[in-house]
């Protein structure tokens, strides 16, 4: 959008419409693209379910977000992660593993943790990577497992949802075209379509707010975010 903006600048009649897996655009509710990596990051998760539970593992599974935890924060709460980590909240391994331990003292014989790429971890391995030898690091009776989708989550055929949305973005742009209204992106807000300028988007990301009512519903759910 940033780039959007400044072909806008130079006197082209540009438009705008959202589209990332990341749901890191600022300025509207919902990115086309969004729900599709939602969708297939919380199948894996629900397969990974199986084998958590039948060796007494803890599984865990990173999903794309460099800088934005929205896809982190939506599968595993749709997956029934235990633990969620993503780049906007601040975590440590101490409460990981107290987590670990807390659900192994009640009888909860595994754990799923999902986890944003971007979260803080050593460059010469994935965050996956550096989660699992840390966790097996620190609980020896315990096998920890990691899994990273990777691109599987850019590929396939997109949700409904997905169609949907793009198909109301589409139309409204062309809209917007019709009325000369360039220079704009559009936007989502409260399910209602409607402009942001080019202006106030580009260079900005929409990222996870560590008070979001979704990031709260899980903390009352019993879900870890390593903070705490």
């Amino acid at each position: 959008m940033k780039t959007a903006h400044l072909l806008s600048k130079i006197g082209l009649n540009v438009i705008g419409i959202p589209k990332t897996i990341d749901n890191d655009v600022w300025g509207t509710d919902m990115t086309f693209g969004f729900d599709s990596a939602v969708f297939i990051a919380t199948e894996a998760i629900d397969r990974l379910h199986s084998t958590a539970n039948s060796h007494g593992r803890v599984m865990i599974i990173e999903v794309m977000g460099h800088n934005a935890g929205w896809i982190a924060l939506y599968s595993g709460m749709a997956g029934g992660g235990d633990i969620i980590l993503i780049p906007e909240i601040e975590y440590s391994m101490k409460s990981v593993i107290a987590k670990i331990k807390y659900r192994y003292k009640n009888n909860k014989p595994y754990t799923i943790v999902v986890v944003a790429e971007g979260i803080e971890h050593p460059k010469n391995m994935s965050a996956a990577r550096y989660l699992a030898e840390s966790i097996q690091s620190k609980l020896d009776d315990v096998e920890a497992r990691e899994t990273v989708l990777g691109y599987t989550q850019r590929g396939g055929s997109p949700s409904p949802m997905d169609r949907i949305l793009a198909t109301r973005y589409g139309a409204f742009a062309a809209q917007c075209i019709a009325e000369e209204n360039f220079g704009t992106m559009v936007a989502l807000i409260k399910n209602e379509l409607t402009t942001v300028s080019l202006a106030e988007v580009g260079g900005k990301m929409r990222l996870v707010d560590p008070d979001h009512p979704l990031v709260l519903k899980c903390r009352n759910m019993g879900v870890s975010f390593g903070d705490e």
